[in-house]
């Protein structure tokens, strides 16, 4: 059976109060229930126990027995935001709403859903794989009104960054890297950032600039597949010189016959 850490006395005061006031339940099952409430890593592969243990040591905890530091791959970190239209898997990028290159008409298929409207599960890093280093940071850290401000929410309210984290975020401070780092690799990076006296905070501001990077990035990848169809399509459907069709082959022997060659420029 797994122990549950012992809390700090803010810790245990905060905790008091969630349980007391808001749940109705004892104080270890609210710790439980907030390691629930985050769920904020999917996948099956963490980071060795050595790694962790190891983390605990120089690190600590955080008032609600959470590792201030932690060792996860970035593509198994998740968060609720902001979603938008989702596609058909099996269509390709131009015919998401695109334009047919072989007639000149605009595809006619539409979204399967809008969830612009609502708070979906997204990866919190698409473009970043490999592991990452993690600083949990209080609630303190993130402006509240901030959050809240119209700007920054749907037309129901609701915080387009999600749900206010009350009880503190983990928030990036080194990687990706692509292999596990060691002990003395983590030891570096979280000296280097106490070296800086803490000058990296979490913000509203960060968190909403990273979920528009995440946003944006995903943009660029859907653009760049795009142009690299496009290209391909225009090689091999719409140039004679490199297409395969047999109708290029007829075009090519024909300008190569009028040009003098005798050689094979056909498929």
């Amino acid at each position: 059976m797994r122990l549950i850490p012992a809390l700090s006395r803010s810790g245990a005061t905060a905790l008091r109060g969630v349980a007391n006031c808001i749940y109705q339940i004892p104080i270890a099952n609210c710790q439980l229930l907030i390691a629930y409430m985050r769920h904020d890593i999917h996948g099956v592969e963490r980071a060795p126990s050595d790694i962790e243990e190891y983390l605990l040591r120089v690190g600590g905890r955080n008032p609600f027995g959470e590792p201030m530091w932690r060792l996860v791959l970035a593509g198994n970190v998740i968060w609720k935001v902001q979603g938008g239209k989702v596609w058909d898997e099996n269509l390709t990028i131009a015919e998401r709403g695109g334009i047919d290159v072989s007639d000149g008409r605009r595809y006619e298929n539409r979204p399967v859903r809008d969830e612009a409207d609502r708070l979906v599960e997204q990866r919190r890093y698409p473009h970043l794989e490999g592991w990452i280093l993690q600083k949990w940071f209080p609630a303190s850290s993130y402006n509240k009104a901030q959050w809240f401000e119209p700007q920054h929410c749907m037309a129901d309210g609701t915080p387009k960054l999600g749900p206010y984290p009350q009880f503190g975020d983990y928030e990036m401070m080194a990687g990706p890297m692509e292999r596990l780092p060691g002990k003395q690799q983590i030891h570096e990076f979280i000296s280097a950032y106490y070296r800086g006296l803490e000058s990296r905070h979490s913000s509203v501001e960060t968190r909403m600039r990273e979920m528009l990077n995440a946003l944006e990035y995903e943009e660029r990848r859907q653009v760049r597949d795009a142009r690299e169809f496009m290209d391909e399509y225009m090689r091999d459907k719409c140039s004679y010189i490199t297409s395969s069709s047999l109708e290029a082959g007829r075009v090519r022997t024909e300008r190569a016959e009028k040009l003098g060659i005798r050689e094979h420029v056909g498929n």
